[in-house]
This record gives C-alpha cells, structure tokens and sequence, in this order.
C-alpha cells in the first residue's frame, strides 16, 4: 500500500508540472490560394519550419486552395478569426480596395530586383496599405513577389491590336477587368480549378499567371505562346489575424513577426528558381513553346493606358489609394536611381 501511495504522488506530481506545458499548446491555421508544392506553400513550410524553432508551442496546419474554400472564403475567415494566417492575393481587393494596388499596371519596374526591395522595405506599402488591412482585423507581415505575370495564348499576343476580343482569363479583381477591357479583350472571370478545362474546350484564348502555375496546373498543354509584358508581378501577401496576434506574448509575436520575414528571402529564391525550372521543362515537353519579352517600345502602347487605370484604382480606393499610390512611385524611382 505504502508502494502504491508513492506511485501515485509520482504520477500526481508528474502531472501537475506537465499540466502548465500542456495547457500552453497554441493550435493555429493557415490558408493559401495555391496548391501543395507552389510558391505560397514553399513560404508557408518554411514559415513553419521557422516557427518550430522559435515558437514551439505553436502548431500550425496549414491548407492548400479548395480545402478550406476558395481565395475569398479564406479572406473572410482570417478576417473573422476561423483561421490564423492566410497569404491573399488581390482578391482581398474585395474587402480592402487598396489591395487592387497589386492589380495596377506598369507602376513596377522592368528589374525585378528593384521590385523585391520595393516589396519588402516600402513605407508605403507596409504604413499605408498595413493600416487597411489594420482596419479590417489584419496585420501585415510580408509582401513577395512570385514572379512575372506572363500572358499564354493560342496567338503571338504583341500590340494592342492582338488583343481584339480575346478572351482572356482573370481573377476577380476588377482592376484586371478594366486593364484588358482598355487593351480591346473580353476578360473573363473563371475560377482556378476551371481554367484548363475552359481552355481545352476553347472558351478562352489566353490566360494570366506566373510560369510555375502555367507548368503546375499543366495549362501550357493549351496553349503555345507565352509572353511577359512586364506589366506587373504576381504579389502575394502574408497576415495574420490582430486579435489573435494581441493576445500571444511578446515574445512570441515577436517570433511570428521575424518568422514572416525571414520566410521572404528564401522564398523569393526559391521563386526564381521555381520559375527558370518549370519554364525548361514545359520547353523540354512541349518543344514548340514560344517564350517572348515585350521589347520597351513594345510595352510603350500598353503603358500609355496605366494612367487611365490608375485613376480607376483611386476612384475605388479613395485619397489614401491616390497617396500610396504617389509614395510607392517615388520610391521605385528612388530605388532605380541607385
């Protein structure tokens, strides 16, 4: 009896001192726009990679496109607190006009590299823009670029004549709408997961995205030119929700903030090369692929008509889209003086 008595002391005690680690377990979620082996998931694995780390009370799940519903669903559900993290797009123009800021064209440069300083140092984007997304439960931890929009198309697409009535695929971003509809197409709106089939039935002649997605949803096999305008690149954002936020510890937000942006670097290399690689093998596979770069003059057309575009975005986003707007310009050209 004395035997058993110790025993169970032990095992009481053993509890006790386990209960506070126990109770201390943090569960979150985090949802993407893309599938497992993308960008988005390249920087939410090593988001989480990190976090074990320096967080590791924390256990993060972390959900592919479709699983927890699509982009907007996702948008809401951080918003409202269902989830933790998300990483959106321009859909979360929807909810946040100045998101659409993403969607204008030619207010990027040509260098790419000029763009990754932008997106990740900008005042404007992280004190403006941060300050929307503030307002509508969010914080804004990082900003990365996936690589250049590239348009693929069953046509050379080169002027603005090419673009007569072509019927080209978007994503619900009417920023988007407005700039194809300047250039003479017909946009269509359809969903991620519907965009192959619409393009083997023929029921569009083009399509938008980075050179990973064209490879890894196989809508190269559609289609036979691929062209970059350099009109802008393909942004994804990384938040959280606030409230959720506030209430960790210092310490912890603080792991989550550095977590974030540590993630950034690495997935922007992993971006480039991402892109390079599906580009070979979607050559290698299909030989008779086409790759072309809008020459400056070539863009010039196309660039003539972002200012009208640009003021549709102010017209959506009010005075402070105008001043992001303003202060995101001046500081490219800052960044391409140097």
């Amino acid at each position: 009896m004395k035997v058993l008595k110790i025993l169970c002391l032990c095992l009481i005690a053993a509890f006790l001192y386990a209960a506070p680690a126990w109770a201390q377990k943090i569960e979150a979620k985090m949802g993407m726009e893309e599938i497992s082996g993308s960008v988005q998931d390249t920087y939410a694995q090593h988001f989480k990679e990190l976090l074990a780390a320096s967080f590791p009370e924390l256990s993060l799940e972390i959900y592919p496109v479709n699983v927890l519903g699509d982009a907007g669903d996702m948008a809401e559900q951080v918003m409202n607190g269902v989830i933790q993290f998300d990483l959106p797009t321009s859909h979360l123009g929807s909810f946040i006009p100045m998101v659409r800021i993403f969607g204008v064209p030619y207010i990027w440069s040509n260098d790419m590299e000029v763009n990754k300083k932008l997106m990740t140092s900008s005042k404007a984007l992280y004190e403006i823009l941060g300050q929307a997304y503030l307002n509508n439960g969010m914080k804004l931890l990082a900003i990365f670029p996936e690589g250049w929009q590239q348009w693929s198309s069953n046509k050379p697409l080169r002027t603005l004549a090419d673009f007569k009535n072509l019927r080209i695929r978007i994503m619900s971003d009417p920023i988007l709408g407005e700039i194809y509809k300047a250039y003479g197409a017909n946009p269509l709106q359809v969903s991620y997961a519907e965009i192959y089939s619409a393009l083997q039935l023929k029921q569009l002649d083009a399509n938008i995205q980075p050179l990973f997605a064209h490879e890894e949803m196989s809508f190269y096999e559609q289609q036979d030119y691929f062209t970059n305008p350099f009109e802008m690149p393909f942004v994804s954002t990384m938040v959280v929700n606030q409230a959720w936020f506030d209430a960790l510890t210092p310490a912890q937000q603080q792991a989550i903030v550095q977590a974030a942006a540590d993630s950034v670097e690495f997935t922007i290399a992993a971006a480039d090369r991402m892109n390079n690689e599906r580009r070979d093998k979607m050559a290698k596979i299909k030989p008779s692929l086409v790759f072309y770069e809008l020459t400056p003059e070539e863009q010039a057309p196309f660039r003539a008509l972002a200012p009208k575009i640009e003021e549709i975005f102010v017209d959506m986003a009010g005075p402070e889209g105008r001043r992001l707007l303003d202060e995101l310009k001046k500081e490219r050209e800052a960044l391409e003086a140097k």
